[in-house]
This record gives C-alpha cells, sequence and structure tokens, in this order.
C-alpha cells in the first residue's frame, strides 16, 4: 500500500523521505492527564459518593480520548478503507467482538474501590468506550451488534474471590467481574461504565440501550451471539466446559504447538456444515484491543501476545477427561494456561512437586516444541483460517515497565499513545520499536545496530564493570528487538509485513504524525520531529533477555573478582546457537517455566477457595520449590533445573543495590562498597537475596507475610491459632501479622506456635528469628512442619 507520492522534509540528519509505503499504522498522540489517567480517584466518588462531577470528569476524559481516537482510525481508514469490509461483515451477520487485554481483571478494588495496584495491566475500560464509540459513531455499527470477549487468566479466580467478599445474595460470575459491578458490589473490570457512557453519549430519540445485556452477565445466562437481539453481551471466552457445543475444533496441520486448537465460536463462528449452528454463532470481526507493556517471557505484550495467550480457552476439555487442555489447575478455579508451550523444550514434571523430571542420565527429560511464539502464532492462524478479519488498536497512553502480570510490580509509565492497524506484525514491530528505543533519531543511526528488519532502534542500558575494588556502572547499547522471533514469524506465515508507514495526528504538538526509517515522529514546519521514549523498558522476571548488556555485565564483574564462571555457564545453559547471544526463544533444555505456570496456578487458584489457609501454602510451594532447583545441594534429588535462570532474578536485586542513595560495606570483600552506582559481590548478593526470599524483601527491618516464613507463620497462624494475627478478610490477610505475633511472643502473650522452618547453613538469620532450624540435609533444605510434624510441606500431590 503507498500513501502517497514521496514527501521531503528537514531532521536533524538532513533532508529525509518519510515512510509512504506498506503497512499503514494510524497513530495519535494525547496528553495522557487529559485523557483516562486520574479517572480511578473520580470512580471511587462516583461509586461510594454518586458524585455527578466526577462522572461528568470521566465522560470528559473518554470524550478526549475519542476525539483522539477518531484521529488515528479515520487516518487509518484514509489510507486502506477498513471500515468498508468491517460494514459489509456486520450488515452479512457478524458480530463486531472487541477483544482486551485483562490479566487481572481487577481495576475496582472491591473493599476500597479504589485502583487495584496492579490494575495497570490491563487495558483500560475508558479506553474500551472510546473505541466502541468511534466503531458507533464513524463506523455506523449499532452497539447491539458489538459484543465483549475476553479469557483472562484470573477470571474464574475473581468470580469466585468476589463471591467470597459479596457474602449474601447471587454469586459473582466471570461476566460480573468484568462489568464491575454485581447488584451493590462493586468489584471487577469496569464495562458496568463502559455501558453507562456509551448510553449517555447515544443522540436523542435513539432506540438503543446499551444497558441491555447486563442483566445476562449478572445471571451467568448465555445467549448465543445470533440470538441476543438488542442486547450488547460479554462472552467469557473460557467457559466451554458446561457446555462443549460453544467451542469448535479448528483443524491446524502445519501448527507448531497444535495440529487443532478450540475456540470460542464467539470468535471462529459455527460449523460450516450446520446452517442453525451459523445462524447462532455468525462469527465475528475481531478488534484486538492490547495494552502496551513488558513480559515475563515474551519480548512484549502487544498485538501478537494478546490474542496468541488471550484466545485460548481455560475450561475447555476433552469429553469423559478430567484434565483441562489449556489451563490449570484440574479444579474449579483453574486460573493459569500452563498447559500451552511457554518455551521450546517443555519439561515433563514430577506430579508431586511440579518441578521438572531427570533422566537416569541426570539430563532434564523436555520435549521440543514451537515454544511461546508458535503457542501464539498457532491460535491466531488457526483464527484467520475461519474467515477473521482482525483489527489492533493499542492502548499505549499509559503504558507498562517492569512487570506485565499485575501483582503490584508493575511501573505505569505515561505515554500518551494511539496505534491501530490491521496488520497484526506491522503493529507489533512499530510499538516494539518504541517501546526498546530510548534515543534520538541521529544518535541511534549513528549507533548501527541493526534490529533485524533493517532498522536502528538501540536502547540505552547501564552496564556494571570491575574496577579496582568496585563494580562500577557504565553505559552500553543493546538491542532487544534483534532477539525475538515472533514478529520475523508472523511476517514469514504471511500474517503481516515488515515495512509500514504512520499516519494521524499529535495532539500535543498539534502537528500530523508520520515516520521515517519506522521511527514516529511529528511533522511541524516542514521539519520531522522524532518521538521516542525516555525510558528504558525490561522486566524484571527476564532481566537476561532485556537487558542482556547489563546482565552479562556484571557476571563478567564477578566472575573477575571471584575466580567464577558465571557467564561461561550462563551462555552453556542458554545459547544454542553458540553465538554469545541468548534470543527469546532461547529458554534452555532444564524446563525453567514448568514450575512457575503450574504452582503459580495453583496459588492463585487457592486464593479464590473459602478456605484462606492453603492460600499460605501455595505461595510457600511457589517460592520454595523452584528455589530448591537452584543448588544440587539444596533437594534430596539434587535438582539444578533453575541454576542459572535464578542469576537473573538475583542481578535483578544486584542492579537495585546498585542505585540505592548510600555507601554500604560489602561483608565479603573488605575495602568494597555498594550502593551509589556500585554493584555488590556475588556473595554479597546470594547472601541478602537468600534472606530476603526468606523472611521478606525488607528484611531485616521488617518480615514480610508473603516470604518462606511469613508464609509458614500464616498458615500455622490459620490452622492452630484461629487467624488471631492474619485476620479473617477474605484475600486480604494482614500485612503485619508477622511482626504482631513476634512482639507477642516477645511479651509473653502466647506460647510459640508449633511450626519449623528449614534453611540452608548460613541462612538462619542469625538466630534472630525463631521456628527456623538450618539444615545440611538435602531433604528438609526449604521445608517446613507443623503441629509436631504432623503436616509437612510440600506435602500432596498438586496434579493426579
Amino acid at each position: 500500500m503507498t500513501q502517497t507520492n514521496d514527501i521531503t522534509v528537514k531532521s536533524d540528519m538532513g533532508e529525509i523521505s518519510l515512510d509512504n509505503s506498506g503497512a499503514a499504522i494510524g497513530a495519535a498522540r494525547v496528553s495522557p492527564e487529559k485523557s483516562y489517567i486520574g479517572s480511578p480517584a473520580l470512580l471511587k466518588k462516583v461509586i461510594e459518593e454518586d458524585d455527578q462531577e466526577a462522572w461528568a470528569e470521566i465522560k470528559a476524559k473518554i470524550d478526549y480520548t475519542y476525539e483522539n481516537m477518531d484521529k488515528a482510525m479515520s487516518a487509518l481508514n484514509q489510507a486502506e478503507g477498513f471500515l468498508q469490509d468491517v460494514r459489509a461483515r456486520i450488515k452479512a451477520g457478524k458480530k463486531l467482538l472487541l477483544k482486551p487485554n485483562l490479566v487481572t481483571v481487577e481495576n475496582i478494588e472491591p473493599y476500597s474501590h479504589s485502583l487495584f495496584n496492579g490494575a495497570v495491566a490491563n487495558t483500560d475500560w475508558a479506553f474500551l468506550a472510546a473505541v466502541m464509540r468511534w466503531f458507533h459513531d464513524k463506523g455506523g455499527i449499532r452497539y447491539s451488534r458489538m459484543c465483549m470477549g475476553e479469557a483472562a487468566s484470573n477470571s474464574t479466580y475473581r468470580s469466585a474471590q468476589y463471591t467470597q467478599v459479596k457474602k449474601t445474595g447471587r454469586a459473582v460470575t466471570p461476566e460480573a467481574a468484568y462489568e464491575g459491578k454485581c447488584d451493590d458490589f462493586y468489584g471487577g473490570w469496569g464495562f458496568y461504565f463502559v455501558r453507562r457512557y456509551l448510553a449517555e453519549t447515544l443522540p436523542a430519540g435513539s432506540d438503543e440501550n446499551p444497558m441491555l445485556g447486563y442483566e445476562e452477565s449478572l445471571s451467568g445466562e448465555f445467549v448465543a451471539p445470533g440470538d441476543a437481539g438488542d442486547r450488547l453481551m460479554i462472552y467469557d471466552l473460557n467457559r466451554l466446559h458446561d457446555d462443549p457445543n460453544r467451542g469448535r475444533a479448528i483443524d491446524l496441520p502445519d501448527g507448531e504447538c497444535f495440529k487443532s486448537i478450540v475456540l470460542h465460536k464467539a470468535i471462529v463462528g459455527g460449523d460450516p456444515s450446520d446452517p442453525e449452528d451459523c445462524r447462532k454463532y455468525p462469527g465475528c470481526v475481531l478488534v484486538n484491543v492490547p495494552k502496551l507493556k513488558v513480559h515475563s517471557q515474551a519480548m512484549f505484550t502487544n498485538a501478537i501476545k494478546n490474542l496468541g495467550i488471550g484466545l485460548y480457552p481455560l475450561q475447555a476439555n476433552q469429553a469423559g477427561c478430567k484434565k483441562w487442555m489449556y489451563g490449570t489447575p484440574d479444579t474449579d478455579i483453574p486460573v493459569i494456561k500452563s498447559r500451552i508451550p511457554h518455551q521450546v523444550w517443555v519439561p515433563e514434571l514430577d506430579p508431586k512437586q511440579m518441578i521438572p523430571v531427570k533422566g537416569e542420565d541426570g539430563v532434564y527429560k523436555v520435549e521440543k516444541t514451537g515454544g511461546l511464539t508458535g503457542t501464539m502464532l498457532d491460535i491466531i492462524r488457526a483464527t484467520a483460517s475461519q474467515d477473521v478479519m482482525m483489527m489492533h488498536i493499542v492502548d499505549g497512553i499509559e503504558t507498562v515497565n517492569r512487570d506485565h502480570q499485575g501483582v503490584g510490580l508493575g511501573q505505569a509509565l505515561a505515554e500518551g499513545l494511539i496505534m491501530a492497524s490491521s496488520d497484526v506484525a506491522a503493529v507489533d514491530l512499530m510499538c516494539a520499536r518504541y517501546l526498546f528505543c530510548n534515543m534520538g533519531l541521529k544518535k541511534a543511526m549513528e549507533a548501527g545496530l541493526d534490529d533485524g528488519f533493517g532498522g536502528s532502534f538501540p536502547q540505552i542500558q547501564p552496564v556494571p564493570k570491575l574496577e579496582g575494588k568496585a563494580i562500577t556502572t557504565g553505559q552500553a547499547l543493546d538491542n532487544p528487538i534483534s532477539r525475538d522471533f515472533s514478529i520475523a514469524k508472523a511476517i514469514e506465515w504471511g500474517m503481516g509485513r515488515s515495512d509500514y508507514f504512520v499516519t494521524g495526528w499529535d495532539d500535543v504538538s498539534g502537528a500530523p504524525l508520520a515516520s521515517y526509517g519506522g521511527r514516529l515522529g511529528y511533522v511541524s514546519d516542514g521539519a520531522f520531529t522524532n518521538i521516542h521514549t525516555k525510558h528504558m523498558y525490561w522486566d524484571i522476571y527476564k532481566m537476561p533477555w532485556d537487558l542482556q548488556k547489563t546482565f552479562f555485565g556484571y557476571l563478567d564483574a564477578v566472575d573477575e573478582l571471584e575466580g567464577l564462571s558465571m557467564k561461561k555457564e550462563f551462555l552453556e545453559a542458554f545459547d544454542e546457537t553458540g553465538d554469545g547471544v541468548v534470543s527469546y526463544e532461547e529458554n534452555g533444555k532444564k524446563g525453567i517455566f514448568g514450575p512457575s505456570l503450574f504452582l503459580g496456578g495453583q496459588f492463585i487458584s487457592y486464593r479464590g477457595e473459602k478456605d484462606q489457609k492453603n492460600v499460605f501454602k501455595g505461595f510457600f510451594d511457589l517460592t520454595a520449590n523452584p528455589l530448591r532447583g537452584t543448588d544440587p545441594a539444596w533437594s534430596a534429588e539434587g535438582h539444578y533445573f533453575n541454576r542459572e535462570f535464578f542469576w537473573g532474578a538475583q542481578a535483578v536485586v544486584a542492579m537495585a543495590m546498585a542505585f540505592i542513595k548510600k555507601d554500604v560495606p560489602d561483608q565479603f570483600f573488605p575495602g568494597m562498597t555498594w550502593g551509589n552506582g556500585n554493584w555488590p559481590s556475588f556473595a554479597q548478593l546470594k547472601y541478602a537475596h537468600i534472606h530476603q526470599i526468606t523472611y521478606g524483601w525488607k528484611f531485616p527491618k521488617r518480615i514480610g507475610l508473603f516470604s518462606l516464613w511469613g508464609c509458614a507463620f500464616g498458615y500455622a497462624d490459620r490452622y492452630l491459632n484461629n487467624s488471631r494475627f492474619v485476620g479473617e478478610k477474605f484475600g486480604v490477610p494482614n500485612p503485619k501479622a508477622p511482626h504482631l505475633y513476634l512482639d507477642a511472643l516477645k511479651n509473653g502473650e502466647l506460647e510459640p506456635l508449633d511450626f519449623v522452618l528449614y534453611v540452608p547453613k548460613g541462612f538462619g538469620a542469625g538466630g534472630m528469628v525463631p521456628h527456623v532450624q538450618e539444615t545440611s540435609d538435602p531433604a528438609k533444605v526449604f521445608t517446613a512442619e507443623f503441629d509436631g510434624g504432623k503436616i509437612q510441606w510440600p506435602d500432596r500431590p498438586l496434579e493426579d
């Protein structure tokens, strides 16, 4: 596709010709504070005080987003005319299905009605409202011809949790959790407020009612898309188990991970050989609305990732089979899609501890798959094969750094971007280039680092270096995009292209948007000014892959300082090609992600159960089982599956230690300090990090409830002490409970609870903390026992 003839403008590189061919990307840049940032505090007033001024302010923010959405979407439509095809498909009976990116589901915390501290991981409900209004007002599509569909990993858990918090009346369904309001209970995402906004922006005399369909969300009544009539429905795309006829297996003979994939018929339509099924399930135009953010395994989350994981149904199983096809655990509350490959070499797991199994030769048993890239592209290709037209509209107004999971570790950053395209590869490449390049056009071009697609988009990273008795911090340029295969594979499969041009409007500068060499910028007075992030994006759970220069620099430094060979060993574990670079596809052959996926699912599932004492056991297992795999001396079986991968987590802590604002003596190297830009020795790092995992991140100042010791104590308090310290508030144990207990113990107010935590020699906190016993017995390291040994962790199979 060609936009116009060549347009030549000035730049800091001299005269340049703007991009004008390839896939079109409609874009807008907004002032984030005028958009949805700040809405959660206003929504709290609406919920608790029925504050009409606060609601009017929220509506004004959505109006502003909608107006700028129009600049991006209208520019895209002018470039490629997608609306004509969309309208034709809707006229033929298909639904416009909007698929947001809801990792946690929870934007509205049920107790405080405030923004949940992990909600930045979700597509903002106000952003979706603007998208829907655009298709209605500019596309001429009635709201009853639209629906929302999502298969969020946390939907069943949130449903169970909210039902316990609500206490009375009907249960909270997953659909009601998406709504954010069930009767007089508020908690969840916020689609109810999407409905309210859309209803109030209809023209006078309209016969539409976007509130229709809300009652079905609350009751859990399923109404097939073809029978929805005037209702705007939400579809829980996870829910196939109670009626398998809602799903359809799509054959994919050349699939890299799956030769057949079960998808909800709301997406792929009914059985082509059954006219009545096709009437009930007419198929859809799929509008993918991802949140732009980092990811703990993929390079990042955007268009490919939101569909590539988000369309797999958690609650799908084959007739007569008790196991879920894609999700775990095999209970009524599955929460993680653990059975879809997240790495190339997938491990066989021990069903008791959910850790990788070794063969007789001591090597871990693994099976080669298409990895996470294959998993994602398989399901997108399967969907596309059913004549599903896809549009991708990216919520980059507030992006997410550091962590994507919504557990409170993510960092929301105001970038103010809206990106839209019908090309999944092009929009992912454009957004990746924005996210992972934190330097201007001229310097980036001078660096000469190719991102694998002919572009120069380097990232400035801190790099440790040993200088005398200090590990100091310098800088170097890296190129994370060049280590990703998902976009190139998508192009190889014919799903998109790498050349593109940007068209749209920049509300910040008041000038049109364009691109040069794939780089975003605005054009004013005949000059191109590039727009790039000022932040360094990376995920704390995969530092060696994202900040590879940083990580390798630290390994080089401690290898030289301490006579180690960590970098060599890391490359031996992960660098399959031997080129000295570890790509996002290279996750080793030890099954590093298996334990966290299955144990993480079990932990979150426990959080939805009425009996909350197993929450502590779940977190203990999630932490201790992989930890025992970092050192062969810490398990009876001599496990080492997590050894090198764990160094990445430790390097994250090392960087945090390096940038505290004081000098701290290194305990293991006299004359060496860390902090104020200097990094710790690895010996110091290991000592500090293991103590933090065992006793909490702020130890010794404070013991954390969700540490190994804290979880053992929390379980003992629930099981043996009637929850005296952790409290009875469902889903929210008192974080001060460990110190309340220790104070009571010190004051002689109670006898010690009957529990023991076993730790390796040297990690007993110097005898400062009770209930801790150091041991050299590998079978006991990082285990716990209660009530005179009647209960032991780990104690029972997690999977039959």
